[in-house]
């Protein structure tokens, strides 16, 4: 079974399968309304909160273990992955209704699409492969053999680039979207979950959490070119808007740590909830969420103070390893 593999160091005998990969979408004063949607692993429910009010106002019911989610950018549309159900499903976020559920097998965990939600990548954490489903037709188009216990994607649509965390080979592999192929394979820290791409797309940032640090990655090179130290157990990452700070979740300190990128120093840590693990700035860069698995919650962070302004009470187990905001 695919039980919850957050719970810190307890040791190495808790098999963790988290990250965090973000797009940055959210909310805007565009007249519009924006969402968060949080997994929660132990309740099978998904909490919706209006961005705009920082309230919860929608639960909805999902598969067994929910854990992944992938928003697309347009289209209204969203993807969980349902780790122990062995399936994925296809949220529409207008309605807040559930449209169908697509059979994947094995242990689907990591997941993302591209901006239509038109393709929908899918990490398999036992099966060491990664899925291609067709977004319209719901069938799988291609698997394609990976490292071991893959978690963490995010895709470049402009560059048409796909990142993909080996959690145990300790890398991080790049394919070409248009063809599926393999391009490179980058050494990184221990135990890689969470990747995070800069808005110009030119590096890409591995969290790893057995070495609690963060690899930087030349995406143009195709090099490690740097580390930065951050808390213990650090699961996920986001960056603002004009890739300025980047924030990554300490899952054992209960903390997040903020990096200024252009001198990679870590300039404050800010105390959150208990056992964070996703995290996501909104599209305005005025806020992050930070979702605590332990406590069950969600904490709202002030980007210009760095300070918590906001907790909300979510589900059981509350993960949202993906890019999960609209």
């Amino acid at each position: 079974m695919l039980l919850h593999l957050a719970q810190g160091k307890a040791a190495l005998l808790k098999v963790a399968f988290f990250i965090a990969i973000t797009s940055l979408l959210t909310a805007c004063d565009d007249g519009e309304q924006h969402y968060a949607f949080i997994t929660n692993q132990l309740s099978d429910d998904l909490s919706v909160i209006d961005l705009a009010s920082q309230t919860v106002i929608k639960t909805i019911p999902m598969g067994n273990r929910p854990v992944g989610i992938a928003v697309s950018k347009t289209n209204n549309l969203a993807f969980i992955s349902n780790s122990e159900g062995q399936d994925i499903t296809v949220l529409d976020t207008a309605t807040m209704t559930a449209l169908t559920q697509i059979s994947i097998g094995g242990g689907p965990v990591g997941i993302a699409t591209n901006h239509d939600g038109s393709r929908i990548y899918i990490a398999d954490w036992y099966q060491h492969k990664l899925s291609v489903v067709d977004g319209q037709t719901h069938t799988v188009i291609t698997t394609i053999p990976v490292g071991n216990s893959p978690a963490g994607i995010i895709v470049d649509d402009k560059q048409q680039r796909l990142y993909l965390a080996n959690r145990d080979d300790d890398t991080v592999m790049v394919f070409n979207t248009s063809n599926h192929q393999l391009l490179h394979t980058v050494d990184v820290g221990k135990a890689p979950f969470g990747l995070a791409l800069s808005p110009d797309g030119t590096q890409l940032y591995s969290v790893n959490v057995q070495s609690s640090d963060v690899s930087v990655i030349n995406t143009q090179t195709a090099k490690n070119i740097a580390t930065i130290a951050v808390g213990e157990w650090p699961y996920c990452a986001t960056l603002t808007p004009d890739g300025s700070q980047l924030y990554v979740t300490n899952q054992d300190d209960s903390t997040v740590s903020v990096i200024n990128t252009q001198n990679q120093q870590v300039i404050t840590t800010i105390d959150v909830g208990e056992s964070p693990e996703g995290i996501q700035a909104t599209a305005d860069g005025k806020f992050v969420y930070v979702i605590n698995w332990s406590d069950g919650t969600v904490s709202i962070i002030d980007t210009q103070t760095n300070t918590i302004i906001n907790t909300l009470k979510t589900g059981k187990g509350s993960r949202s390893f993906g890019l999960f905001m609209q």
